[in-house]
């Protein structure tokens, strides 16, 4: 694997960390205390081109390599860590999905509109009692017997709820049990039908907004399929989600690299019996011991990106795991290095510890991570 970056990824990544101090950085405290990112926020992302960048442009989007997003997505989460989410959805996830299994209509339907910024998307997977079991989703689609279908259920966590303007659906076709009988649709939040459940106080990202969805009845056309139920639907479904997984390692990661920048520079500005902090031997260790982390973190991401297109499990979950705990690690270190200081709103780190501590959980705990590693390893060795 070449870690080098081309001069035109340098490049890029250069400016993308410009534009990020200039219209994220600034705001990024706002808009944890209101917990709301403004539209207007959202579309900056989007004009400046960090929608859609792994889209072929026949379909719309910037025509770069996943690497190139996970960069985009590395520079700005640094500053903000619900603009790197943001960025996420709209290069993987839910997009990816359509990227990678989409019809040539579904495609032009959606995929410009999105790296326009036009429509948001987010993914609906868990319900209220599936989570980790998502092979056994309740959410259900039947035939109307008039060549349609009805979809029916209960999401929950779901990012974005009521702020986006396409959901993509997994869901159970019929009555097939297990995993087999998981598909996904693509549902347009304007559908009849659809209705926004109560949002989740959230500990950190509060930007974002995470709630509940109610699927009554709602009519859905053969077109709006975008993968069916049958043997291996939910194993292709999960391995488009790998990029996902690998975008929020990443935003994990910034979000860390934020935390060690902030008490490397806290460190070298405390004064204590007379001298800096950062002359004292035990702080230095600290500071040491979190960029070790942050840089096995960055380089598994970027081993993770390149393993495939979409990633592969593997990769992708060693990169989820370590990323995700690493974050947690880091921030809680920058913020003893502050000291009484860290506990404060004042300071930026409180904030940064109460983001990091997402990532073990959503997108497949750090648990569900752990099985498949484990199984990858004893069916194909290490």
């Amino acid at each position: 694997m070449d870690l080098h970056f081309t001069p035109e990824e340098a490049a890029w990544m250069a400016r993308v960390q410009e534009f990020a101090q200039r219209e994220v950085a600034p705001y990024a405290a706002r808009w944890d205390e209101t917990e709301h990112v403004p539209r207007g926020h959202v579309q900056k992302l989007a004009d400046f081109g960090l929608f859609g960048l792994a889209v072929p442009k026949a379909y719309g989007g910037h025509g770069r390599t996943p690497l190139e997003a996970l960069l985009a997505i590395e520079a700005i989460a640094e500053h903000c860590g619900v603009s790197g989410r943001l960025v996420v959805d709209h290069n993987f996830g839910p997009t990816g999905l359509i990227r990678h299994y989409g019809s040539e209509a579904q495609k032009h339907q959606w995929l410009p509109r999105i790296a326009r910024g036009e429509v948001l998307a987010s993914i609906c997977i868990t319900e209220p009692h599936h989570g980790s079991d998502a092979n056994q989703l309740e959410t259900c689609l039947v035939e109307d017997g008039k060549g349609g279908y009805r979809l029916s259920g209960h999401k929950r966590w779901i990012t974005g709820a009521g702020e986006r303007e396409l959901y993509v659906v997994l869901a159970r076709f019929g009555e097939t049990p297990g995993s087999d009988g998981i598909g996904c649709v693509l549902v347009p939040a304007s559908s009849p039908g659809v209705e926004d459940g109560p949002r989740e106080p959230t500990l950190g990202l509060r930007g974002l907004r995470e709630a509940e969805l109610f699927f009554r009845e709602v009519p859905v056309t053969p077109e709006q399929i975008l993968v069916p139920a049958g043997p291996g639907s939910f194993r292709r479904l999960m391995q488009a989600y790998n990029g996902q997984r690998v975008g929020a390692a990443m935003v994990a990661t910034g979000i860390a690299k934020a935390a060690l920048k902030a008490a490397l520079a806290y460190a070298q500005e405390r004064h204590q019996f007379g001298r800096p902090i950062a002359d004292f031997q035990a702080i230095q260790f600290r500071l040491a011991d979190m960029a070790i982390q942050i840089d096995a973190a960055r380089y598994l991401c970027y081993r993770a990106i390149q393993s495939g297109d979409p990633p592969e499990r593997y990769a992708a979950g060693v990169a989820k795991t370590f990323a995700a705990e690493m974050a947690i690690a880091v921030t809680n270190s920058a913020l003893q290095v502050f000291g009484g200081n860290g506990y404060s709103r004042r300071y930026p780190i409180e904030r940064l510890l109460r983001d990091a501590r997402m990532f073990t959980l959503g997108g497949g705990t750090v648990e569900i991570q752990r099985l498949g590693i484990a199984r990858a390893l004893l069916h194909h060795g290490y």
